[in-house]
Formats: structure tokens, sequence, C-alpha cells
């Protein structure tokens, strides 16, 4: 399991935009991440007050950075520290149900294509072992430094 520390060594993501609070596994092709939706997220104070649920959007760029770590194991680690990703293209998102805070999203990403440095995924983020969002996603990975 890699932890919050370990997970920022990894995604250049800070504070609240970083919406993976721990990662259970990872290989070449999939990923496992958790996100433990508090009630003191940023966007529980302005988004729907008095009964906040987690916009699908960060829900979608959750399962992004989980999918972070399936690229950047495919990589040296020298590599994967220099590099950044960018999302391409997003299709075929649907939201079944509503994330609220005390929920355990878990984030299940799966390589599906990989092209020089274009990665598509899809991503199933789930709640008690209920799908409550999915989509498929591209992203290009680029050095820091362009």
């Amino acid at each position: 399991m890699i932890d919050a520390k370990g997970i920022e060594a990894v995604i250049p993501h800070r504070g609240n935009m970083r919406l993976v609070d721990e990662i259970r596994e990872f290989s070449d092709t999939s990923a496992v991440g958790i996100k433990y939706v508090r009630d003191d997220e940023f966007w529980c104070a302005g988004h729907f007050p008095g009964k906040p649920i987690m916009p699908g959007v960060l829900q979608v760029e959750a399962l992004a950075q989980t999918a972070c770590f399936v690229a950047f194991n495919r990589m040296s680690p020298d590599q994967a520290r220099d590099t950044l990703g960018y999302f391409t293209t997003m299709e075929k998102i649907k939201f079944s149900h509503m994330v609220h805070p005390g929920d355990k999203l878990e984030l299940h990403v799966e390589l599906l294509v990989t092209k020089m440095r274009l990665y598509k995924f899809h991503g199933i983020a789930m709640v008690a072992g209920k799908k409550v969002a999915e989509a498929t996603f591209s992203a290009v990975l680029q050095p820091r430094d362009m």
C-alpha cells in the first residue's frame, strides 16, 4: 500500500487537489486507489450547501490520479519524476449514484491502450461495492519542462 507521502512522490498534486489517499495495488496495467471523502473537503461548503455530494468531475480526476501509478510504473523513477500527465479525452462518462462525505471511494483503473506517450484507461469508481461512476479517458505524458 502507498500512503499520502508516497503518492506525493509520484504525482505533483498537493493539498486539496490530491484526490487519492491510498494506492492499494498497482501494476503495469491496473491500479486500485482509495479516496476517503471527508466533510471538510473544499467543495462541501459550496457544492449544494447543506447536502454536499462529491462533484462528478472530481471523481473522474481521482480515477485519473490513480491511473498515474500505472503509467509511471512503466517508466524509470527518474523519467516518472520528470513527467506530467494531461487529459486529452474523456468519454463514456456515467454517474449512477451520489458520493457523500463519509464514503470510501474505491478507484479501479485499467490500461486499455498505450502508444508512445498516449495512454488510454477505463476507470470505475465504487462505494460499498456499488458502482458510482465510470469513464474512459486518455492522457498524454510529457516532460515537465515542455
